[in-house]
């Protein structure tokens, strides 16, 4: 409908040259002024019913584009949030952003207007080319002998706006990714008077982006003129040629005026042409680099072998058969031949150093990063053969770093169950050691909480997103080491209001792990002990050394305090 709308439009503005030859032919010919006012008339009908049509495919062709346009940045933003957690490690938040916005906007005018004006253009031009031989064909030859060369020049720059614009946008993406991280990072920079160093920076990058645009626009320029002096040229020719037919009897002075207002409807699609090759070129750039996204491959599901894990509320249990992983482009192994049993209920406290792969092996567990099949069971079944929607549902992790929205404090805590009522938010944030902090808090449960949190101290920022876990009501809950930024006090009053769940903890606090039921030791990404924190403690291994170093640092510590308070 759109697409017959453009040609309709397209004809019925080419038929008013015929009444305009008419209208001066009758005038040259003596006629009555009423005559040339029923010419008139007409003229205003055409102009009614192909603006009528312009406004249809207006309507259709610009609003599809939007919609195309919608589904490509839901479609895309859907991907983004299937890909794997290395892909986010070696790609920059900023480049994501210029795509999914600036890019897709690209697109759009590709397939809109762009296409919109290609069909109106081809319409224009063939059937005036037609209309024009039909009144003098040498004449015709002459006004399209600035086809071929309109051509060649379209093609030889399309290909150089092409390559250009990939540039600017490359440029415009290295420019958001710097600011993305300055805005993020800005407590970082005030802190270590860093901001005259990274305005520089930002202008030089800045300073890039210009100078990519200005090779775009310096192109630009020349081909838009080169466009329209091919056809004043054109239209020399004409006025010469044509004036000389009109005076040797070959055409009339009415058909003389038709002709070169047909030429003047060519003018657009001439120039259109260069217009729309722009557009297609820059759509090309634009649509390559989104292809670039769609080829990356998201997390697979193991479809053929796919298992349910029952709808149940009691505690899971976790058994690690022999798992061993590396991220891609390391060379050693992050978690090695790591073997663990976790029944229903228990708590297990992972020990290690910094590196050791405590936070490797929870994220393996939900698929946050991909295990080796048959490595990770719950409830005796493959996590690689469930659906990760329903693996998530009933596993929760809560990571190092607390990220808040900025949005209020009960729409942080409810974001995996938006419906859950005021009731059981409330209780959550309890539970996570919050009802003191509430009370100080300006609003409660609606106070918003800023940029990732800003308002709030890293120990608040923790125990909302322990909250938020504890809202989803999990199976099996997984803490890595997110209770860093409160005291040791806190840390046990949290552990122990927590809900009795399967739970496993990675800390390197010792007091809180002997919280636990069981407790292993990592290093190295492997388990050097594993057993309850009595029986470690008593072996004399690394874990009572560990112990050991934490009571001298403990005996220590409370002199200094001491001194400081007297």
């Amino acid at each position: 409908m759109g697409c017959a709308s453009v040609v309709a439009s397209g004809l019925v503005g080419l038929a008013a040259p015929g009444i305009v030859r008419r209208a001066v032919d009758a005038l040259n010919a003596g006629a009555p002024i009423e005559s040339v006012w029923r010419y008139a008339g007409l003229l205003v009908l055409v102009a009614l019913v192909s603006g009528f049509f312009l406004l249809v495919q207006r309507n259709l062709l610009v609003s599809v584009s939007r919609h195309l346009e919608h589904r490509l940045r839901t479609d895309l933003y859907d991907h983004l949030l299937r890909l794997p957690p290395w892909f986010y490690m070696r790609e920059r938040v900023g480049d994501l952003l210029t795509r999914a916005v600036s890019d897709v906007g690209t697109v759009r005018m590709a397939v809109g207007p762009a296409l919109m004006y290609a069909l109106n253009t081809l319409t224009v031009l063939l059937v005036s080319a037609v209309l024009m031989a039909r009144i003098h064909v040498p004449l015709t030859l002459l006004s399209l002998a600035a086809l071929p060369l309109v051509a060649g020049v379209t093609r030889y720059f399309g290909s150089r706006i092409h390559l250009r614009w990939g540039q600017a946008q490359e440029a415009l993406s290295h420019y958001t990714a710097r600011l993305q991280e300055h805005l993020v990072g800005l407590r970082v920079l005030r802190a270590y008077n860093c901001e005259e160093a990274e305005i520089r920076e930002m202008s030089d990058r800045n300073r890039g982006y210009v100078a990519a645009n200005a090779k775009l626009i310096r192109i630009s320029a020349i081909f838009q003129p080169l466009l329209q002096a091919l056809i004043g040229l054109t239209f020399v020719a004409v006025l010469g040629v044509g004036g000389s037919a009109v005076r040797h009897g070959a055409i009339s002075l009415g058909q003389f005026v038709e002709f070169n207002l047909y030429l003047v409807r060519l003018i657009w699609p001439m120039i259109a042409v260069g217009w729309v090759a722009n557009l297609l070129q820059r759509g090309a750039a634009s649509m390559a680099r989104i292809e670039a996204l769609f080829s990356e491959p998201p997390l697979t599901e193991i479809v053929a072998a796919e298992q349910h894990l029952p709808e149940r509320t009691t505690p899971a249990g976790l058994e690690i058969r022999n798992l061993t992983f590396a991220y891609q482009g390391t060379r050693g192994a992050a978690v090695q031949k790591v073997s663990l049993v976790v029944r229903p209920g228990e708590r297990l406290a992972i020990v290690g150093g910094v590196g050791s792969g405590k936070s490797t092996l929870l994220w393996l567990i939900p698929r946050l990063l991909e295990p080796p099949p048959g490595t990770i069971l719950i409830d005796g079944t493959d996590v690689r053969a469930l659906r990760i929607r329903e693996l998530r549902r009933q596993v929760a992790l809560v990571p190092q770093g607390s990220f808040l929205f900025s949005a209020t404090l009960r729409d942080n805590i409810a974001l995996a169950r938006p419906d859950a009522s005021d009731a059981e938010v409330l209780e959550a944030a309890v539970a996570a050691g919050l009802e003191e902090d509430l009370k100080r808090l300006p609003a409660g449960l609606g106070t918003i909480v800023g940029e990732r949190g800003v308002t709030l101290s890293g120990g608040q920022r923790q125990r909302v997103a322990i909250a938020r876990a504890l809202l989803t009501k999990p199976r099996l809950l997984l803490l890595d080491d997110c209770l860093s930024a409160v005291d040791t006090g806190t840390e046990r009053v949290i552990l122990d209001a927590l809900p009795r769940t399967t739970l496993l903890f990675a800390t390197h606090r010792l007091a809180a792990a002997e919280l636990c039921d069981q407790l292993c030791v990592l290093e190295g990404g492997a388990v050097l002990e594993a057993g309850t924190p009595s029986e470690l403690a008593a072996l004399g291994g690394r874990y009572a050394h560990l112990l050991t170093l934490q009571k001298l640092d403990q005996q220590e510590t409370l002199p200094r305090e001491a001194s400081a308070g007297s």
